[in-house]
């Protein structure tokens, strides 16, 4: 089987491993502290009610936000935005334990688009696309109050979950985060997610993406690497409190 997820960047761009002699700092500085997120220091705007300030949710989403890697030639392809079709929506929130802050990234894909393997020919129920297509993935970050920078620590990725991920749909933390290329460099900063074409699971990288789903994620090669865009306060959203506090997340 060729491989699916096997791939560079756009223009050039290519992911960042982190590996080699000279590695940057881990982590990114971002111009909030978690003082600074809860409204300690000043009364924050916190629209969706759970003790985050909205700017620190919105810069430290964008600051964290996956790099993408996708192959452009599947139906669900925008050419004008050049990305995948979808909603593009983020949440942040505390942790439930262990401090620190979780940023969940939810792309709500227009396509499914299927497999289209010589497998499917027999398991063509299996194979189908359909409309609609809710992947997630999660960064939980720490803050490091002597560098003085996030660094993330666990990484949750949706890989076909609901019973038939092979094992694939899973939290990747401690030394299982040396498996992620990091965006611009920074380990422990923005991972490098390859996403299978046409269904969309999440890997860690193009190896796992290639033999995704006992195999099944396979096929074609990813040409396309994008940041999710996380542009506006209006991708926010929110909490159980108060969901969708900025209005609609359309066209984002």
């Amino acid at each position: 089987m060729s491989s699916a997820c096997a791939g560079v960047g756009p223009a050039g761009t290519s992911p960042s491993s982190g590996h080699g002699s000279e590695r940057p700092a881990a982590g990114l500085r971002v111009a909030w502290t978690p003082a600074e997120c809860a409204g300690a220091a000043e009364p924050a705007r916190d629209l969706d009610r759970d003790g985050v300030a909205d700017r620190c949710e919105h810069e430290l989403a964008a600051a964290f936000a996956p790099l993408l890697v996708v192959d452009e030639r599947e139906c669900g392809w925008d050419p004008g935005l050049r990305r995948l079709g979808g909603e593009y929506l983020y949440a942040v929130q505390r942790r439930p334990s262990g401090g620190g802050m979780r940023i969940v990234y939810m792309p709500a894909y227009y396509r499914d688009c299927g497999w289209t393997l010589p497998v499917c020919i027999v398991t063509r129920w299996i194979c189908r696309g359909h409309a609609g297509d809710s992947e997630a993935a999660v960064v939980d970050v720490a803050f490091d109050p002597a560098a003085r920078r996030w660094t993330a620590e666990r990484v949750f990725l949706s890989a076909h979950c609901h019973g038939r991920s092979a094992g694939r749909c899973r939290w990747y933390e401690g030394a299982e985060l040396e498996r992620f290329a990091w965006a611009d460099g920074p380990p422990r900063g923005a991972p490098v997610v390859w996403v299978a074409h046409g269904k969309h699971g999440g890997y860690p990288t193009a190896a796992e993406c290639d033999t995704g789903h006992w195999g099944y994620d396979g096929g074609r090669a990813n040409r396309m690497a994008y940041r999710f865009p996380v542009v506006s306060p209006r991708q926010d959203a929110g909490s159980r409190a108060r969901p969708f506090p900025h209005g609609r997340a359309a066209d984002c």
